[in-house]
This record gives C-alpha cells, sequence and structure tokens, in this order.
C-alpha cells in the first residue's frame, strides 16, 4: 500500500496553492487505495474452481466417492477464497481491465460532486483522481473548460500526470497535473479576487 507522507500532502497542497494564484480555476486532488472492494472475484473464483473438481476427477480417472468429491468441492471453495480474501491485492489481480476503469471512472466521477468540484463560482472546478489497486488516472472537469483549452492542450495535462503516476511517481504526477492545469487554465480563466477558496486544497484519502 502506498503511504503518504506530510511532506507528500505539504507538496500538493503547495502546488494547489500555487496552481490557483494565477486562475480562478479551484483544484482538489484525491487518492484512492482502491475504488471498490471486488467482493464477488474470490467467490466467484473460488466457485468455478470448486465446481471443475469432478471433471479432474474425470479426466484423471480417480475414483473418489461423490460424498467426498463434495466435501474436496466445499473445502476448495473455503481455503482458495479465503486465500484471495486475505493476500492483499491478490484478487484485484484477477478483475477485468475494463471492470477496474469502469469502476474508478465511476468513483472519480461520483469524488467531482461529493466534494462540490461542480459548484465553483465560475464553473472552473478541476478534480485530479488516481485510484492506485486500478493504476487508474483521471482528471474530470466542470464544463467549458475543454472547449477553452482544446483537446491537444487537454490531452496532454493527462499524459503528463498519466506518465508520472504509471511510473509510482504519485506525488509528482499530482503537483505536474496542477501545474500544467493551472497555467492551461491562467489564459482563460483569469485570477478573480472575489472568488472564495471553497474546495479542498489538501490530498483527499480514500
Amino acid at each position: 500500500m502506498v503511504h503518504f507522507s506530510e511532506q507528500d500532502k505539504a507538496r500538493i497542497t503547495a502546488a494547489i496553492h500555487s496552481a490557483e494564484r494565477s486562475t480562478s480555476g479551484e483544484f482538489v486532488a484525491v487518492v484512492a487505495h482502491a475504488s471498490d472492494h471486488y467482493v464477488f472475484v474470490p467467490l466467484l473464483w473460488s466457485a468455478m474452481a470448486a465446481l471443475l473438481i469432478p471433471g479432474v476427477c474425470l479426466v484423471l480417472d480417480v475414483s473418489v466417492r461423490w460424498i467426498h468429491i463434495y466435501q474436496i468441492q466445499l473445502l476448495t471453495f473455503i481455503v482458495l477464497a479465503a486465500l484471495l480474501v486475505f493476500v492483499p491485492g491478490l484478487h484485484v489481480m484477477l478483475v477485468p481491465a475494463r471492470v477496474k476503469r469502469a469502476r474508478a471512472s465511476r468513483l472519480a466521477k461520483a469524488q467531482f460532486y461529493l466534494q462540490g468540484v461542480h459548484v465553483t463560482q465560475h464553473h472552473s472546478g478541476v478534480l485530479f483522481f488516481v485510484s492506485l489497486a486500478e493504476r487508474y488516472v483521471e482528471i474530470v472537469a466542470d464544463k467549458g473548460i475543454h472547449e477553452k483549452l482544446g483537446e491537444a492542450h487537454w490531452k496532454g495535462i493527462i499524459d503528463l500526470f498519466v506518465d508520472e503516476v504509471s511510473h509510482g511517481r504519485v506525488v509528482d504526477g499530482f503537483v505536474a497535473a496542477i501545474g500544467a492545469c493551472g497555467k492551461a487554465m491562467a489564459e482563460h480563466f483569469p485570477p478573480d479576487p472575489g472568488t472564495s477558496d471553497v474546495l479542498s486544497d489538501g490530498l483527499i484519502e480514500l
């Protein structure tokens, strides 16, 4: 499990403060250690393995009483389910990539609303989201920001964020993406002295 020190959190907070000085945009950083518990995975894989036991016995021509096969199936289910549940991260590896992406993206969008990023005064809120277990990165921005910055510029910020996080530099990824986004938004969303900072400036851990 990735641990964020006080120094790491201070770097992200400083990056947010620095970026917000050059624009009316407001930035929120959220990191989730996992976007879902995936409780169905240990049960599904354990059940599948247990159901294969009779077939394995037939293929290997092993003479076993049906009551013993049932006992072996039950034991297989319990042991495998316990192994997948209690070994950290093991069951997540068995989740299809598209399922992990969907769960992480859903959490990112939910946090955009739960953290109030959608209610900033100038509709210029941006959420920077990382889900560690899924190795997933997403930037969720308020309406109009994509159009103002342009797709190419926006993609460059996302690619920068993804590259840092994919190499294990999660804090560097937040700092770089927040800084790049602040510079890009400065032209279209200039600072407004009358705007109050209503969003969290610290790293939010889920």
